[in-house]
Order: C-alpha cells, then sequence, then structure tokens
C-alpha cells in the first residue's frame, strides 16, 4: 500500500517554496541534510537502532541509509546522496521504488568524504551553507558550513505543521496499516493472549518491525493501562477470569509518516464496557470541536469538561461537572494533554511557536506540559486522545485533598484493576472544519466497522 505518486512532485515543489523562504530570511544559500549516523554501543561492536533525521525523510522516504544526504539549493534540482559503502560484513539497503528517482537528482556515494565534492562551489563570493541533522555524521569530513543554525530550523519547524496532500496521504496509508494491526490484536485478546503475544501480532498484521514502529506499541492489560506510557511486554497468559482490560495505544510508519491510534478494550459485557462506550462519544465529541482558528488550550479545557461529565454519570464524584473542572478534580483522572501535533514524528515539533521567527506561546497555567498550544489552521494534523485513568500516586492525592471526602471510593476501587480509558484518532485541519482520518478508514461507508 503506497500514497499516490502523483502527489509527490507537488509535494517537493511546496517543500522547495519554504526553504527558499527560509533560507532567504536566515541568510543562507543552501542547505545539506543528513540523514543520521549509525551510534556504537558504549563498549560494543554493534550500533543503536537508526533513525533517521526528520528533514530528511520529508524530501526522500529512505529510512535505511544512515550517512546519506540530501543537498538543497534554490532553483535546482534537489541533490540526493545516497551512502552505500562497499561492505562484505552488511547488505546495503536498495533506494527503494518511488517517485522522488524522478523528482530528485541522486547519485551514489561509496565513502563518506565524498559528500564534500558535491557542495556548491564558492567562486567569488563566499555561499553559506546549513548543515542540519545530527552533528556526529559531519564529523571528520572538514565541511564548510553552519551546523544546526536555530533560526533556520525554527522557520522549518513552525512550516512542518501544515501538511502537504503528500504527507496526508502517507499518514492515510500509516493510519490503514495500524488499522490492521489493532484488529489483529483486538481478536488476540479476546482469545486470551498475552501482552507479548499481542504485540508480535500487532507486528504480523502491520508488516512492520518494532524499529521501524513510529514509537514502541504500548499493549496494556488491566492495571498497566494505568501507566500512560507502558513500556514492558508481560508473557504470561491470564486466566479468563482475570482479563478484564486492553489498552492498545500503536501506530505504524509510512514513508517516514506516522499513525497513532488509542483504542480500549472490555474483556465482557457490563459495566466496563458501557464506560468504554461513553469515552467513544465524548471523544467525538471533542473531535467535532476541531475547526481553524481554535486555540488547542481550549480543547484542552473541553476535555476536561468532557470527563467531569463522565465522572458523574458513572457516580465516582459528587459534584457538579463545573466544580468538579474549577476545583481541578478531573486533574487526577485526566493528567496528560488531549494531543499534539502528528507527521513526521508522533510528537511532531512546533507546536508552541509563536512565528516562522520563533518565540513560543504561553502554556496555560493549569497545563503547563501541554504540547500544542499553537490556534489550529488548515493543513494540520492532530492527535485527540483524551482519557481516564485510575492512577494509585495520583487517587493517593486526590483522597487527602478536600474534595477527596466527594469521591465515591468505594466504585473507585470496584474499577482500580481496569487501570484506565484511552480513545485516540487522527484528525485533518480543512478550511471548513475537519476530516478524521482514524474513523473514516475504521469505518466503512456503509457505518460498519471494516
Amino acid at each position: 500500500m503506497q500514497p499516490a505518486a502523483r502527489l509527490y512532485r507537488p509535494h517537493i515543489q511546496a517543500l522547495g517554496a519554504r526553504y527558499d523562504a527560509a533560507l532567504d530570511a536566515c541568510g543562507f544559500d543552501a542547505v545539506l541534510i543528513g540523514a543520521g549516523a549509525l551510534i556504537p554501543v558504549h563498549r560494543d561492536d554493534q550500533d543503536y537502532p537508526y533513525r533517521p533525521e526528520p528533514l530528511f525523510l520529508q524530501w526522500a522516504a529512505l529510512q535505511a541509509h544512515p550517512g546519506s544526504a540530501l543537498l538543497y539549493r534554490p532553483g535546482r534540482k534537489p541533490l540526493l546522496l545516497v551512502y552505500e559503502p562497499e561492505d562484505f560484513w552488511h547488505q546495503a539497503a536498495p533506494v527503494p521504488k518511488g517517485p522522488w528517482h524522478k523528482a530528485l537528482d541522486i547519485r551514489v556515494m561509496r565513502r563518506r568524504d565524498e559528500i564534500g565534492r558535491h557542495l556548491p562551489a564558492r567562486g567569488r563570493g563566499r555561499l553559506r551553507v546549513a548543515l542540519l541533522g545530527d552533528p556526529v555524521q559531519w564529523r571528520g569530513l572538514s565541511l564548510s558550513g553552519t551546523v544546526n543554525p536555530r533560526p533556520l530550523l525554527t522557520h522549518l519547524d513552525y512550516d512542518r505543521a501544515f501538511k502537504t496532500p503528500w504527507e496526508i496521504a502517507c499518514m492515510q496509508v500509516a493510519t490503514a496499516m495500524g488499522l490492521a494491526g489493532h484488529r489483529a490484536v483486538r481478536q488476540a485478546f479476546a482469545a486470551g493472549c498475552s501482552e507479548f503475544e499481542m504485540g508480535l501480532m500487532f507486528l504480523a498484521a502491520t508488516g512492520q518491525t518494532d524499529q521501524e514502529l513510529p514509537y514502541p506499541a504500548i499493549v496494556a492489560v488491566n492495571r498497566n493501562g494505568a501507566t500512560l506510557h507502558y513500556q514492558h511486554r508481560d508473557r504470561h497468559r491470564l486466566p479468563n477470569k482475570d482479563r478484564h482490560s486492553l489498552l492498545l495505544d500503536a501506530g505504524c510508519n509510512c514513508a517516514g509518516y506516522a499513525s497513532d491510534i488509542t483504542r480500549t478494550y472490555a474483556a465482557r459485557r457490563g459495566e466496563f464496557a458501557g464506560m468504554v462506550r461513553d469515552m467513544d462519544k465524548a471523544q467525538q465529541r471533542l473531535c467535532q470541536l476541531v475547526r481553524p482558528g481554535v486555540a488547542f488550550p481550549e480543547l484542552q479545557l473541553a476535555a476536561h469538561a468532557e470527563i467531569a461529565g463522565l465522572l458523574a454519570r458513572w457516580d465516582l464524584v459528587r459534584m457538579t461537572p463545573e466544580q468538579m473542572v474549577s476545583q481541578r478534580v478531573t486533574d487526577f483522572f485526566l493528567p496528560h494533554g488531549l494531543g499534539h501535533l502528528l507527521g513526521l514524528q508522533v510528537h511532531d515539533v512546533g507546536g508552541g511557536l509563536a512565528s516562522h521567527r520563533g518565540g513560543e506561546l504561553a502554556r496555560p497555567k493549569r497545563f503547563p506540559r501541554l504540547r500544542l498550544t499553537r490556534p489550529l489552521a488548515p493543513g494540520m494534523v492532530v492527535t485527540i486522545e483524551p482519557g481516564l485513568y485510575f492512577i494509585d500516586s495520583l487517587l493517593a492525592r486526590l483522597r487527602k485533598s478536600r474534595a477527596g471526602r466527594r469521591v465515591n471510593w468505594r466504585k473507585v476501587a470496584s474499577l482500580h484493576r481496569y487501570g484506565g480509558i484511552r480513545i485516540e484518532d487522527n484528525v485533518l485541519v480543512t478550511a471548513d472544519g475537519h476530516r478524521n482520518l482514524t474513523r473514516e478508514l475504521e469505518i466503512g461507508r456503509a457505518g460498519r466497522p471494516l
């Protein structure tokens, strides 16, 4: 499954226009973007897993070519320098087939130091070249240029929030792949599989390795769902009576672009299954609020209002929803942000930038760690992921607070074993509203799950 090739050349043209403006504003004539380098493990002869530089991937979808680079000069065809050393210990990855073969000038390097031959000659004047990416890649090459100039990076990071049709298509493919994995894991959970087995089934269904995923899949059974970024995978199968819930937070990667999807499942019908349905409806109401001009902190506050409504509906806190929000009771059940920018990175950069020139938009005092504070605009892709959790450390603080006496602790104790609920979709901001990229693919035209 691949995005439409016809979208790639317009993407390169749009990217070139952005770089033209950024280079001109920051006083540079050219930019060399490194794909990154292999980093050796301390006191070992192996390397850490390789992650390509996102700015490199935005031009060329080469995800297994450390040492490669892309040279861009305004008015010229982008030059892709693919590093393929002669090595009988390891086999160089082939350049994947794709529309970049026509849109880019592709050349192969056998040695790292060949990269200098391709840099623009100075002539009479001194050309200013920006070297972007991990500085480790440039060590020992004697390249003339400024490494990672902050004004240029800021300018490019600000623009990365606005996705081209090619980028959106890549994220749609990544979403379809991720949903296939979710369906496989949902069936595996019903069959009684362990977290470890479900993790393997997600990989098998998506056709990706752990390293290729945009982030480690969170496969959390029961109480493990109360750890927001749960990182382990229990290898033991639980008896049916001891299986209560599954929280699966897992996405895929297409041409360097990520999807980020979370679903929560109940092991059986009953109260918790109803709670999951209620959260799903609340999450969809929040998605409906996504539109141009809305400041994301407004959505964050709306999420707390939704959580307050659920806490009242489920008789967990005996206060009005308005009281719960104003007295910050909801903070003990929803301790994270509603979402973030999504793209070349799962938590894509630039979420707090005020303009191309930089400056950070102030985060609300109540939400000091919010990843996204910019007003929404067409082309942005954001996650909408409300959650409600039973986290021991937070519940202990709530019990000691003034609102603690208004909590139905007996009911909380009965739900403790489920860990928590999180529902997450990837939503594109459009000129007149939004598109839910996840639900479009999850629900068929007939309105039934695919």
